[in-house]
This record gives C-alpha cells, sequence and structure tokens, in this order.
C-alpha cells in the first residue's frame, strides 16, 4: 500500500487538503472508454480484470497553495502481470459485497429465510394440531401461560416482520432509483428526479419492469401488515351463568317455588313465569353445589355489591359462572327462599338492539327498558335492588381458566404467499435488473462529475428550494414540459449553516409530523375512553394498568357491532385488530423518510467543510471511492429505527388484538363456533403514546442541528446535485478522487463566479459576488441564441428522442 498512487500520506500529498481519513485503496477498475459509467446497461457487473485501467493521481508541479489552477491529468495502464493472483482474487471478493446489489441479495435471501421458517411452522402446526374450521389450537388451560406464551410469539412475529419489511423497503428504494438516462430524459422535460430516497415521484419515470417489481413488493406488504399479527391469537373461555335472588335459607337447602319471579307482587308480574323441570332441577343441583362448597373460597367466592355487578356487568364472563344475590328479604308461604332467576345464555346472532346478557343488575333502574349502566349501578351499589329485593352481597362459583393458544392456518397461508411474492421479486431484481441505477447521492454526483449534465449548466448555486420558484426556477413558465437554460446570476450573501429542518420541504414536515401527531391524540382518546369503560368494573383502588400486559380479559372487549360467529367475524376481528399497524406503518414510512431527507443532506454538507476532502460514497467504487453498505440511512440511525418500528409493533400487538371466546356451560363447550372479538390493554396503549411522543420528539429536535457547511441544501434534487458538479474541464477524474465543493476560481469571469465539486483547489464563496447563471454573461437576445440557447436546445432534443 505505500506504493499506491492513492496514498493518503503527507509524502504524496502533501499540500492537498485531503480530510486525513485512511481509506484502503486498490487499483481501480475504470473503462478504457470515457463512456458514462451510469449509462452504461451493465455497469454494475464488473468486467474482466484484463480490461482494468488504473486511474494515478494527478502530476502537479505547483502545490495547492501557490494557486496552482490546472495540472496536466495522466493515467497509467498497468499491465495484468503486475498483478499478482492473490491481489485479484481480493479484489473480486470485495467487489462481491459491494453495491446496491449485495444489500439486494442480502434482503432476498433473508425473505427466503424468513419464508422457509413460515412455511415449515405452518407445516408442523397443521400436521400435529387439530384443525376446526382453519383454526388449531396448540395449547388449552391457564389464561397466564397463553398470555405468556402470545406475547413471546408476538415478539417473534414483529421481529421477523420487521426484518422481511426493512429488507422490502431497501429492495423497494434500489428499484425505484433512476439510472442517469432516466434523470436525462426528465431533466429534457424540464422536471426532476429524486436520488437517494423512497420516491413516489420516481415510480412512474423509471423503467416498467421495475415499477412493476416495486408495486409487487409494496402490496405484498398490505396484508402482512393486516395479518400476520393475527396469525397467532388467545382464546378466552365466557361461561353460562345461572343468577338467583335468594335469602340464606336457600343456602340451607330449602325448598323454592318454580317462578322465575315472585308472583305474589304486581309490580312485577311481567317477570313472573313457571320453571321447567330441566330448570327446577339445575337449580337444585347449583343450591346443593353452594351448600357443599360455601366454606371452600377457591370454589365459592364472596363478593361485595359493587364488586359483583363489576364482575357480572361483562359481555363476557369468565372465571366464574353461577351467581347467588343474596338478600335479607324473607318470603311469604308460597316461596320462602328464592324470589328472582334467571339464566345467561350468549346469543351470538343477537343484534345491537338486543339487551345486554348482564340486564338483570339493572332490571329495577329507570332506563332499564333500553340499556343497562353498569357505572351507574356500582355509584348506587349499597342500594342495589333486583326484582324489588335489596341487594347484601353475592356468592360467585369460581371456574378453573380454559384459555387457549390459537392459530389460523389460512392467515398464515396468505402471509405465506406474500412472503413468497417478495422473495421471488426480490431475486428477479438481482436476476433481470443489471442496470446501473443511481442510488446514493454518491452515485449521482459521480455519475454528473463524469459527464456534467449540459441542461443545468450555470445554477451553481441552486438549492432544492429554487427549483419552483427565483431567478434559477427549473421549468419555464410560459412553455410546458421545457427546462429553463437560461439561469440569471445571483449574490451569493454571507454565509449561512441551514438547520436540518431544511432537508425536507414544509409538505414534507407537515405531512409527517401531522399524521404522527393525529395518530398520537387519536391513540390518547381511545386510552381515555377504554379507561374509562374498563374503570366501572374495577374495585376501589385498583388501576386500569395493572390488568396486565396485552392479555384477555372480558372487561376489555371491544363493541364494534361486527359479527361475532364463524368465518365473517374471525376476518372482521383480524382487520380491525390490524389495523392500527398499518397505519402506523405508514407513519414510520413517512417518519424514515423525513430522516433519510435530513441524514442525506447531512452527508452532502460534509463535501464543503474548511480543508477537508471526501471521496464520493458510492454503491459500486472506481478510484479512491467509498463504497457503502447502507443507502441513505447511516448504520447509527437505521439500526435505531428498526429496532424502535419493531418495538412499536409489538407494542401494537399487544394493546389491540384479536381474541376469541369459548362458550361455557357447566365446564362444557356449548358453542359450534368461537366468538371473535377484539381486545385491549391499556398500558401497552400508553406505551406506544409514550414512545410515537419521544420518536416525534426526536424528529424535532434532530431539525433544530446545523449543516455542516453553509453549501446550498439540494437535497434529494436531481436537477441541484447535478448543478453542483458542473466540474473545471481539467478535472476529468475528479468523480474518482476526493473532492469539494467550494468556489473554483479556473472557472467563470471577472464579473460571475462558479463554484462545484471538483478535486482541484477550491475557494471560499465571496459574499456580494454574482455566481451562476451563464458563462459568459448574456446580454443581448442574440448573445442568448449563440451562446446557450441553440446548443442546449438540441441537447435536450437528443435526451428526449
Amino acid at each position: 500500500m505505500a506504493d499506491s498512487p492513492f496514498s493518503s500520506s503527507a509524502a504524496n500529498r502533501p499540500s492537498d487538503p485531503y480530510d486525513g481519513r485512511d481509506y484502503e485503496v486498490e487499483l481501480s477498475a475504470l473503462p478504457r472508454s470515457r463512456a458514462p459509467s451510469y449509462v452504461s446497461k451493465n455497469s454494475f457487473w464488473q468486467g474482466n480484470d484484463d480490461e482494468d485501467e488504473s486511474l494515478m493521481r494527478r502530476d502537479r508541479t505547483t502545490s495547492y497553495s501557490d494557486g496552482l489552477k490546472g495540472g496536466n491529468a495522466t493515467t497509467r495502464v498497468v499491465s495484468v502481470a503486475s498483478q499478482t493472483p492473490t491481489t485479484k482474487s481480493n479484489r473480486e471478493q470485495k467487489r462481491k459485497t459491494q453495491g446496491w446489489r449485495f444489500g439486494v441479495k442480502i434482503s432476498a435471501w433473508t425473505a427466503l429465510t424468513v419464508f422457509l421458517l413460515n412455511l415449515t411452522l405452518t407445516i408442523y402446526g397443521a400436521s400435529t394440531y387439530t384443525m376446526l374450521d382453519g383454526v388449531g389450537t396448540a395449547f388449552s388451560g391457564s389464561c397466564d401461560t397463553v398470555n405468556s406464551w402470545t406475547t413471546w410469539l408476538h415478539i417473534l412475529i414483529n421481529a421477523l416482520s420487521s426484518i422481511l419489511l426493512s429488507a422490502s423497503n431497501y429492495t423497494m428504494q434500489c428499484l425505484c432509483s433512476p439510472t442517469r438516462q432516466e434523470v436525462d430524459k426528465a431533466h429534457a422535460r424540464g422536471d426532476w428526479m429524486d436520488i437517494g430516497v423512497a420516491s413516489m415521484r420516481n415510480i412512474f419515470k423509471i423503467s416498467w419492469r421495475r415499477s412493476l417489481l416495486w408495486w409487487l413488493l409494496a402490496l405484498s406488504s398490505v396484508p402482512i401488515h393486516l395479518l400476520y399479527n393475527s396469525a397467532i391469537f388467545k382464546s378466552l373461555d365466557a361461561n353460562e351463568y345461572q343468577v338467583a335472588v335468594v335469602n340464606t335459607d336457600f343456602l340451607k337447602g330449602d325448598d323454592f317455588a318454580a317462578w322465575y319471579a315472585y308472583p305474589g307482587d304486581p309490580a312485577y308480574a311481567d317477570y313472573a313465569e313457571p320453571l321447567t323441570s330441566s330448570e327446577y332441577a339445575a337449580l337444585r343441583t347449583i343450591q346443593q353445589t353452594f351448600s357443599a362448597d360455601l366454606n371452600n373460597a377457591t370454589a365459592v367466592q364472596n363478593l361485595t355489591n359493587s364488586e359483583c355487578i363489576a364482575a357480572y356487568g361483562t359481555s363476557f364472563v369468565s372465571g366464574r359462572d353461577h351467581v347467588l344475590a343474596i338478600t335479607s328479604a324473607q318470603g311469604n308461604q308460597t316461596n320462602n327462599t328464592m324470589f328472582y332467576t334467571t339464566e345467561n345464555i350468549y346469543n351470538l346472532d343477537a343484534g345491537s338492539d338486543e339487551l345486554p346478557s348482564y340486564f338483570w343488575i339493572c332490571i329495577d333502574l329507570a332506563d332499564s327498558d333500553t340499556d343497562c349502566d353498569v357505572t351507574a349501578a356500582r355509584r348506587n351499589a349499597s342500594d342495589w335492588t333486583v326484582n324489588g329485593k335489596k341487594i347484601e352481597y353475592c356468592l360467585s362459583r369460581v371456574m378453573p381458566s380454559r384459555c387457549k393458544l390459537q392459530f389460523s392456518i389460512h392467515i398464515l397461508l396468505t402471509v405465506i404467499i406474500m412472503n413468497a411474492c417478495k422473495s421471488i421479486s426480490m431475486f428477479m431484481t438481482l436476476w433481470r435488473e443489471k442496470d446501473a441505477t443511481l442510488v446514493t447521492v454518491g452515485d449521482a454526483m459521480s455519475s454528473f462529475l463524469d459527464t456534467p449534465d449540459e441542461l443545468t449548466k450555470g445554477r451553481c448555486l441552486m438549492a432544492k428550494v429554487d427549483v419552483h420558484k427565483g431567478p434559477l426556477r427549473w421549468r419555464l413558465r410560459e412553455v410546458s414540459n421545457r427546462p429553463n437554460t437560461q439561469p440569471l446570476p445571483i449574490t451569493y450573501y454571507a454565509p449561512l449553516r441551514r438547520r436540518w429542518f431544511a432537508a425536507a420541504s414544509v409538505k414534507r414536515w407537515c405531512i409527517t409530523l401531522g399524521l404522527c401527531l393525529a395518530g398520537l391524540i387519536t391513540g390518547a382518546a381511545l386510552l381515555g375512553v377504554g379507561v374509562a369503560a374498563i374503570s366501572s368494573y374495577l374495585s376501589s383502588g385498583q388501576s386500569v394498568f395493572s390488568l396486565g400486559f396485552g392479555s384477555v380479559d372480558s372487561r376489555a372487549l371491544i363493541d364494534a357491532g361486527l359479527p361475532q360467529g364463524g368465518s365473517s367475524g374471525l376476518v372482521s376481528a383480524v382487520l380491525l385488530a390490524n389495523l392500527p399497524q398499518a397505519i402506523v406503518s405508514f407513519l414510520y414510512l413517512t417518519y424514515n423518510g423525513l430522516f433519510t431527507c435530513m441524514l442525506l443532506c447531512h452527508e452532502y454538507s460534509k463535501y464543503a467543510m474548511d480543508s477537508r476532502r471526501k471521496p464520493l460514497r458510492v454503491t459500486s467504487p472506481r478510484g479512491q471511492q467509498r463504497s457503502t453498505y447502507y443507502l441513505q440511512l447511516p448504520y447509527t440511525y437505521s439500526i435505531p429505527l428498526i429496532i424502535t418500528s419493531g418495538t412499536l409493533h409489538w407494542l401494537i400487538s399487544q394493546s389491540i388484538f384479536l381474541a376469541r371466546i369459548s362458550v361455557y356451560n357447566n365446564g362444557e363447550n356449548t358453542a359450534a363456533d368461537d366468538v371473535s372479538e377484539v381486545g385491549y390493554s391499556c398500558l401497552p396503549i400508553l406505551s406506544v403514546i409514550l414512545l410515537g411522543s419521544f420518536m416525534l420528539i426526536a424528529a424535532l429536535g434532530f431539525g433544530f442541528r446545523k449543516f455542516a457547511s453553509h453549501i446550498p441544501v439540494a437535497g434529494s434534487c436531481s436537477v441541484a446535485l447535478a448543478a453542483a458538479a458542473h466540474r473545471p474541464k481539467d478535472d476529468v477524474d475528479a468523480a474518482f478522487l476526493p473532492v469539494r465543493w467550494g468556489d473554483v476560481h479556473s472557472e467563470g469571469s471577472d464579473e460571475v463566479g462558479h463554484c462545484c465539486f471538483t478535486s482541484e483547489e477550491v475557494h471560499e464563496l465571496i459574499p456580494g459576488r454574482l455566481y451562476a447563471g451563464l458563462d459568459p454573461p448574456l446580454t443581448t437576445s442574440n448573445d442568448l441564441d449563440e451562446h446557450g440557447h441553440q446548443r442546449r436546445a438540441r441537447v435536450q432534443r437528443e435526451l428526449i428522442d
């Protein structure tokens, strides 16, 4: 390495303001032809080493400090014989791990690995466990065990989905990156393209094949967002029960009348119905059970009125079934022990106008004909009456947990198909797409420095905001689909280091922050509704955040009026439970795009730092260019963002989730179809809001950072990037050497200066001096035609053709 012509040692380049970093440099593989490498179709395929050509550093007879404007550029052809087999092998090995193709290759194999894992688990589950209507049960028993398994499995699912979607997004950004030819055609139409960011602007300007692969990857992400987290779900047991208002004599085994309500009271004559023999026998069995287990706290619980209303004032009762509401009232000769009874049977086909199953709690309330306000009943728990009898306390029979860990084979198959679609699209990208695309800003600058864009000449101070307004506006106002090739000179004012806010447009900032803020406000509102709903069921001093992290609870179910039974109930519940996943994924893409814009401009600004030169960071390095293993987000940002995204999706999967309800009567499963419900958990919802707020504050905080230099903020705009790359005419190899942006004295004129990226000497821009505009300045209409318009119009027509 000591003899390398690109050595960064002071002995080789004593006056070159290089950044001092050690870059591993090997013989470059520049093609003999000066045709732009970013236009050739197969330029990402490495050529034969026999055709390689090594780029040598310029031979300058005077140091940069002496103000030399030029210098003779020389290159030397290195014979193949001088390259040892080891050097040749190392170079070939290094090239295989460079470029966007290597990243897509990793993404494709990652997607294939996830596909095989999903396929293996699905085959194992389908062949091992009993399936009923496409739903398999992997475990049945303790709800705590089911909640634990579900939590860990959802961590795995969200990790796999985050990896899969990250690989998909990487490939999508590579696919929507334009080629140099596509950029040139857009410029000829007075348009521009995005470089280095995922952009919908580019989708309709790239080749149809890349656009098709992009849409396949994008559309296959939607079912994964909507279904993957519900592939594995919990099932809660809901117990049908008998309720009876009795006195203590009932517990002694005394007889009772075979009536639902006490018939001697005219006020309750409408509720007086005779019991059938089977109903009477069932009540007798309940009476004997409570009498036998009265002193067994594990079998029968003594509940206060408030606790009783909270436990049974819900759509589904879990962990308990039959209940006796104890009153001190004494009966007459017709009925000495029981004053009211009813059976709570779940009707899956009941409409929204049906009375709630716990209506018996509110039977004495004034508005009982239309609704049952459990909260109001709890507020008056001390005066609670049922069928005119004042309730003293309740006795509730405890039932063992029958929660289930279940999976849907149909959802898993859908996810597998979408996973396969992604994997095939990625391998198709590797197989069919060999065009050299401008994936990073370094790729674009290398292309524009190697072959400057004639249409953007005279715009050296152009920023992205100048595309639509000002003297450097790009599209002509009076002519559609035509670029403005006659920019006017502009005055350079005192240097101003912009903040990162300037990296993205006001529209992007408003959309990103507005959508994220709307999501947080909506989440906070829903949390408030959930807290209020659950609080009505909790005992005094108990917090809604103590109910468990993502655990199924009969008190925390969403009543959206959707179908509950059969496949339609399952599908509707799955879509409702996973809708927030899709929304947050979309929000994350806009959030990620915002950071991509900021980091892109931050990297770009480093090329104008004082006394610092940097080689371009490209996907396929040549000369002293640096290779890259990421696109525009460095690992210090991309890895935390991926981890944060996965954590956010997992928290959402614990916040709102599919919950299946299995109906039991006296311990026996009575319903052919389970009920599909959507459950929620307040603690994860609060965690999502806190994490989302932190991410929003972090984006605003980074926006206040300042760029490394005062270079115009080109952003991802191809026109602004091309305008900054009109290097000096003799600096033909600038793209492959360390470069810096600044004032180039060898270009421009006494009236109008010129600034650009170059490997030659640059100076600080002079405040108050004119820059940009055509060189020499145009003063008459004849000069306009002679010096620029006709020649650029010809270039434009050639590009369009």
